[in-house]
């Protein structure tokens, strides 16, 4: 192999272009000191099209020497972007982690950020797994704190283990910066996606996302929000499971109506009809994006009167079949 260029040399890792003399194929070739061999002979034998193929892995000294696949194009901080290619890297992010993530043991990158991330003819390719490793669900936190500041989850500094949802904070700060060049405000950020990075980025990795899929139909606007479950926030659960409550104590002092005589079919009826207006209220994007035209009030109106309609012909039909 013919050294063509220093990328990056630490005291850590050394990582150079090279070049078969005899085919001039272009290679990354790595000198790692710190690493986990087991987890780069995982990353080997997996097929995942986001990730450079690794070819030979060697240990020597107590070095390891990678050769892997050269990926052409430039890094995310190298470019910008519209908010539509902004969701095509995301989903392809997340394709990529939810990939490694389903391995037993899932492994977590831990170092996502722009500069590690290329986008060239509109496909991503994820480098750098220097500091990732394996999920131990023996242990509760990390043994090193490592990570890159602004993108490390609070769990990467010592308060819990890095798991799946230390990736997908990472995602929500690389998501923040790609769309407005900030990893702090919001300005400029469309309302769905500035939501998809509130929950993100939650400090407890508990209120963030269950998976970087969930996050991605977010993203896609393809979630579904069934409050109190999945929402948003904390603030958002608690505000609906309030309302829900508020809803029963309701509901359960009702009498049977007119129009509907058994009482238990009457009282699931009025409900339902109320809480389809708080799922309405949360669900504004999955509504909204295909007639956005129609202003959200009256389109809201609409969907509402039209369940109502439904609700009400529905349960009439079951308290006459009882």
């Amino acid at each position: 192999m013919k050294t063509l260029q220093i990328i990056k040399q630490d005291q850590d890792k050394n990582i150079s272009l090279v070049e078969h003399e005899t085919t001039h194929t272009k290679y990354i070739q790595k000198e790692l000191n710190y690493y986990d061999k087991t987890l780069y002979q995982t990353l080997q034998k997996i097929k995942n099209p986001y990730l450079p193929k690794i070819f030979v892995i060697q240990e020597n000294d107590n070095h390891l020497i990678l050769i892997e696949e050269y990926i052409e194009g430039k890094t995310l901080d190298q470019q910008s972007f519209s908010k539509e290619q902004v969701k095509d890297i995301m989903h392809q992010l997340c394709e990529c982690l939810d990939s490694l993530h389903k391995l037993n043991p899932p492994i977590i990158h831990r170092d996502i950020k722009p500069e590690n991330i290329i986008y060239h003819d509109s496909k991503v390719t994820l480098l750098d797994f220097g500091i990732a490793r394996f999920l131990d669900s023996k242990k509760s936190k990390d043994t090193l704190i490592l990570g890159s500041v602004g993108y490390a989850a609070p769990e990467q500094f010592g308060f819990q283990q890095s798991n799946p949802q230390t990736d997908i904070y990472a995602l929500g700060k690389l998501m923040n910066y790609l769309l407005n060049g900030s990893l702090e405000h919001q300005n400029n950020i469309p309302f769905d996606l500035k939501q998809v990075i509130l929950k993100a980025t939650q400090l407890d990795y508990k209120n963030r996302y269950n998976s970087v899929k969930e996050m991605d139909l977010a993203i896609q606007q393809k979630l579904v929000v069934i409050p109190p479950l999945n929402n948003d926030t904390f603030k958002s659960k608690m505000i609906s499971l309030a309302w829900i409550v508020f809803t029963l104590m309701i509901v359960v002092d009702m009498e049977p109506g007119e129009t509907i005589n058994n009482s238990f079919i009457n009282k699931l009826s009025c409900f339902l009809f109320i809480y389809f207006g708080l799922f309405l209220y949360y669900n504004k994007n999955l509504f909204h994006k295909h007639m956005s035209k129609v202003p959200w009030p009256i389109l809201y109106s609409i969907i509402f009167f039209l369940f109502l309609c439904l609700d009400v012909w529905f349960f009439m039909w079951i308290d006459s079949l009882i």
